[in-house]
């Protein structure tokens, strides 16, 4: 079987994973990060390869990709923003909050700016409700409550 993205140390990590749990399908979200943090992305190629690695079903991989809000899929974009959108930060302004990142970027939610530098989505809950209206830009959680239009262009300005 010929490996195109699951690196020697990859795979050492994901069979370390495997060896960890009672069940090869338990290994599949780590895994997953591995190849997240390698790639910035989900593509279908690597949720082929890492099904065929661990001889799991690829619905399965592909049904724990899609669940996540943690995984980005294809989407193309070098920088991933995350908006929460649940009730604590609906309450605290989000709405506006994902304005503002429609006006900065030229995009609207659910599609990568004309640039390629960044995918906007809203997602359920981040799990940061206690500094909400909460985003994150990849793996940096940011608390929007006095956010204005300059201070998250100057924000933006880090992700090139």
């Amino acid at each position: 079987m010929e490996l195109k993205f699951l690196s020697e140390d990859m795979r050492k990590e994901i069979d370390r994973y495997v060896e960890a749990f009672p069940t090869r399908e338990q290994a599949i979200i780590q895994s997953l990060h591995l190849i997240y943090d390698k790639y910035k992305d989900i593509q279908q190629d690597h949720i082929q390869e890492l099904s065929n690695y661990l001889k799991v079903p690829v619905g399965l991989v592909e049904g724990i990709v899609s669940f996540y809000d943690m995984f980005r899929i294809n989407r193309g974009a070098r920088h991933h923003i995350r908006v929460c959108k649940n009730l604590p930060c609906h309450l605290m302004g989000c709405k506006g909050l994902i304005r503002t990142f429609e006006d900065l970027t030229g995009e609207k939610v659910n599609q990568k700016s004309k640039n390629g530098r960044f995918y906007i989505e809203t997602v359920e809950c981040i799990g940061s409700c206690s500094i909400a209206p909460a985003f994150m830009i990849d793996d940096d959680l940011y608390n929007g409550l006095n956010i204005t239009e300059e201070s998250l262009n100057e924000i933006l300005s880090k992700y090139t």
